[in-house]
Formats: structure tokens, sequence, C-alpha cells
């Protein structure tokens, strides 16, 4: 099947529509681009199609930098610049802003934030097979351990641990013990810290904007420090007034912007183990454990809540919850505007009024962005 890329949607697939109108999503796939394609899987109206040649490249089009691309399932975006990249996936909010979020006017967008592509990751996941002492990343649509010698995107300490590997499979022994190993297969998370690396509850220290965050291979971080700034200057320089909370706090990473500030700050994080961090990294912040939708304080009336959901959003019960809360500003952090869009549209009172798109993982199809909602 040839076709002609329309544009860009989420997780940066390629959208083009076959001859009966059908809407096709060719991974690979740049916008502009004429492209011979197959299909693979059809479900609700819309294909799924398998790049099988360019026939007339995008201009934004390059040579991968990583020789196991294609091979491993970890890179899926790694044919433009970071430039492009992050221009591509500005495209992608905007889009889904209209169509899923119904704005009739979008607001103002800042610049998109992006660094170099090469040894940004300071978080992964590695795979061990200790069946035959093979280590690396899963293969693309697999469920087999490539062994990679080296991966660019990664930090000097994680490339370090990849190309040795001893400490990896001591790891994954550890894990088979205590019967964390399923398939023959051991995930070994890691997180590269300042001076070590974590390959599970152990907390190292990683400084991003002066701030000495700690964090676990075994909870969630921001991967990339270069650009992770860029989302603490705009979360600081946008919260206002004296009463701040931070829904989804996880270890802390926007609470603790604002310690020795006065600032009464509610951190709330159901998984125990983040906050345990956030009460080390963010000390003055009130913490509590609970679910955001469950968690019920009416007698406190922010000025600021800073919501950063996981991928799927917001549930109807915390929307619910937040809008009652009657803030002056909401600053959504999202991990996929798809989803952000669709909560979006569902807090009636406020209006979107300043968006930025931070691009956290150049070689990958995710895509972050943040957005400032004040009440109308």
């Amino acid at each position: 099947m040839r076709l002609r890329i329309e544009k860009a949607v989420t997780d940066c697939l390629g959208l083009s529509h076959d001859g009966s109108g059908r809407a096709v999503l060719v991974r690979g796939a740049l916008p502009g681009e004429i492209v011979e394609c197959s299909i693979v899987d059809g479900k609700a109206g819309t294909l799924k199609a398998e790049l099988q040649e360019v026939l007339d490249p995008s201009p934004m089009r390059r040579v991968p930098i990583c020789p196991y691309y294609g091979l491993c399932g970890g890179c899926s975006f790694q044919i433009v610049s970071e430039r492009d990249s992050a221009s591509i996936k500005e495209s992608i909010v905007r889009d889904n802003l209209v169509r899923i979020g119904k704005l009739s006017v979008l607001p103002p967008f800042e610049e998109p934030a992006f660094g170099d592509g090469k040894g940004y990751r300071h978080r992964a996941r590695f795979h061990v097979s200790l069946r035959d002492r093979q280590w690396g990343f899963m293969a693309r649509k697999s469920n087999e351990v490539i062994h990679i010698e080296g991966c660019p995107l990664l930090s000097g300490r994680l490339d370090g641990l990849l190309r040795d590997g001893r400490e990896l499979i001591d790891a994954a022994r550890k894990a088979m013990f205590e019967n964390r190993a399923r398939g023959g297969f051991a995930e070994v998370p890691a997180f590269a810290g300042d001076e070590g690396v974590s390959l599970g509850d152990e907390p190292v220290t990683i400084t991003v904007d002066d701030i000495r965050y700690l964090v676990s291979a075994s909870v969630f971080f921001q991967s990339n420090p270069r650009v992770l700034p860029e989302l603490l200057s705009f979360v600081r320089d946008n919260t206002q007034g004296e009463v701040v909370m931070d829904l989804y706090s996880g270890v802390g990473t926007f609470s603790a912007l604002f310690e020795g500030s006065g600032r009464k700050v509610y951190a709330v994080e159901r998984d125990r183990r983040c906050l345990a961090l956030s009460q080390r990294n963010a000390p003055s912040a009130l913490s509590f454990t609970a679910d955001v939708a469950l968690w019920n304080r009416k007698s406190i009336v922010p000025d600021t809540v800073i919501v950063d959901p996981p991928r799927v959003g917001m549930s109807r019960e915390a929307l619910s919850l937040i809008s009652s809360f009657g803030a002056g500003r909401i600053i959504y952090v999202s991990c996929d505007s798809a989803t952000a869009a669709r909560d979006i549209s569902s807090l009636k009172e406020y209006a979107v009024t300043k968006a930025r798109v931070f691009d956290f993982y150049p070689g990958s199809g995710h895509e972050e962005s943040a957005f400032v909602l004040d009440r109308c």
C-alpha cells in the first residue's frame, strides 16, 4: 500500500488514510513522506501498518545514531534531530488539545525544551537471561534479549554497566532468588546518580538545578537531567500564592522547589516508597500517603494545585475533587498529552493560559508537556 503521511500523532506515529477513508498508522514514517507499507492489524476502524520503504523522504529524516535501531525495542524515533523531534512532538500536543481537548483557541506555547540525545538517560530497565547469560534490552516485538555492547543514549555509568554485565547478572540472580524473575528473564532497574548507581531500593543522590534529590531505581524520577531544569523552572515560575498542593507528588520533585520559601506545601502520593523519599527531599512539605481521588481535604484552600498523574491521566473522581478545591491555578504536568487533553476538557471552570513541551526522551515517541490552567 502506498500512502502519503499527513501528520504525526501520539507516540510519533505517521497518520494517513487509505482509499476508503480509514485511518492508517505507520510507525517510523514522517509527515509529508510517501511510503510503501503493509497492513498488520486493524481494529475499531484504525489500521496499523508496517513501514516497508520510504519512497519520498522528509528533509527531517536522518540515519539513526544507534546500530541496534530497529532490532532493540527501546527506541522508535531516532530518525530526526533533537530539534525536529521536539517540534514534531509540539505539533502532536497542539493537535490533541484541539481534537481531544476541544479547545477552539490554543494557548501561547513557550519554545519546546530539548537537549543532546546522546548520553542523557540516567534511568533504564535492563533485561537479563540467566539461562544463557545474555543481558541488554528486549528485542522489538519479541521476548528475546538482545545482547548490546553499548547504548549511545545511556549515561556513562549505565553504559558501563551494560558493557560489563557482571553487576546486572548479580542483580538478576538476586531477583531470581526473591522470585522476581519471570519466564527465565529478570528485569534490572537502574538509576545513575552523581556518584553511584542504584539497582533497587537503595537511594543515590542526583543534583538537578542545585537541588539534591535522593532517588532509587525502584521509583520513578525523570531520566533526563539535562531537560528537567526547564520543567522545574516552568513549575516554579508559574506557581502562585502561599498554599500549594503537589498531587501525584512522587519523590517530591516539585515539592522540593519550595523548600525555604515559606510556602505551605501538601504532598500527596500513594506509593509509600516514593513518599519516604519525598519526605527526605522536601522535609517541610506535609506528606500524605493516599490515592489522590480519595484524599478529601476540602478544608484546605490551595492557591496552586500541581498535578503530575501517570500516563492514563486522572480519574473522574480525582478531577471532581480537584475542581472542588477552587484553586486559582492548576499546573498540569503530563506524560501523555492525549489523556491530558481529555482531562483538561473536563475542568470546565479553567482555561489553559500557557503551555510548553519537554522532549525528555529524544529517540522515542514519548512526549511530555505542561499546562497552566487559570480559573475563569
